[in-house]
């Protein structure tokens, strides 16, 4: 049995997967524990040590042979070293083997194995069907920041001329800065704000733009068209022929949708709402030989 984890800018989450069916995730195993970007390194090294030693607990050590560990980059996934210096979360592990710090303050130590989040819930989409495997897939994560991966016929693609460096698109120049400025989190929240003072948050935005107002919905559509503009150019490159959607921005897919299909006529867009899940049988996805014998090839260093 593997216990896979969902490193969130807000979250983790972690619940063990059997090791002979990657979709099989033991609901009553998960726990889901709250931690802020900006946490100091005990802090978000204990708090995620915590709850993979509590899935460990409940299922019993004796089965659980590895740990999978979905997590976001920058971060140099074999060697399991963040890379977060001027980033807008983890800074505080900038540098520091994640591996070991957790082996370090675990109860319940085992072998640990890394996979970027957008990779690791585009690969447990697969698994549980809800992005094609015989296909060349994109996906992305929207939330905090813009994750992504490409998959090509189930395995990530993270160089060659269809691809961007190391798969990511987060960093790449779009409008007065880079993507990930124009299709977070906090772009959604300080245009919301504008309008609607500083209490203002995405779901309220949301809500705000299903009764009718214009410019509430005129902001996600901004958010669409952005998104598709950021997207359009590899996903044509790539051939791929399904976005795979996930992240808690997606709740407002309704909202910033038609804008991004706009964009992508020629693409299938699919939407998983249990995005955690997804990573956690993802990520857990490391230790099927499978799917790690070709994948470990293909990890991002940065």
């Amino acid at each position: 049995m593997i216990v896979g984890v969902d490193i969130g800018g807000h979250h983790v989450a972690a619940a063990a997967v059997a090791d002979t069916d990657r979709g099989a995730l033991l609901p009553d195993s998960y726990r889901h524990d709250p931690c802020a970007p900006d946490d100091d390194r005990a802090t978000l090294i204990a708090a995620w040590a915590g709850a993979i030693d509590a899935v460990i607990d409940r299922v019993g050590p004796a089965r659980v042979t590895g740990i999978g560990i979905a997590m976001p980059g920058p971060f140099d996934y074999a060697a399991g070293i963040g890379h977060f210096a001027g980033n807008a979360k983890f800074t505080a592990l900038n540098g520091v083997d994640i591996g070991a710090a957790l082996a370090i303050a675990q109860r319940f130590p085992r072998p640990v194995r890394f996979l970027n989040d957008a990779t690791a819930f585009a690969v447990g989409c697969v698994a549980i069907g809800a992005a094609p495997a015989d296909d060349n897939v994109v996906g992305v994560t929207l939330g905090t920041g813009l994750g992504s991966t490409f998959l090509r016929h189930g395995i990530p693609a993270i160089d060659g001329g269809d691809v961007p460096p190391h798969g990511s698109l987060w960093h790449l120049p779009f409008g007065d800065g880079i993507a990930d400025d124009h299709v977070s989190a906090r772009w959604l929240t300080a245009r919301l704000r504008e309008r609607f003072g500083s209490d203002a948050t995405v779901v309220t935005g949301a809500d705000a733009a299903r009764t009718g107002d214009a410019h509430a919905a005129a902001i996600f559509a901004d958010y669409g068209t952005s998104l598709g503009t950021i997207l359009s150019p590899w996903v044509h490159r790539f051939g791929a022929g399904t976005v795979m959607l996930g992240g808690r921005i997606c709740g407002a897919f309704d909202l910033f949708g038609p804008a991004l299909a706009a964009m992508l006529p020629a693409t299938a867009l699919a939407v998983h709402a249990d995005t955690e899940d997804a990573a956690i049988i993802g990520a857990a996805a490391t230790f099927d030989p499978a799917f790690w014998d070709r994948a470990r090839h293909h990890l991002p260093t940065r």
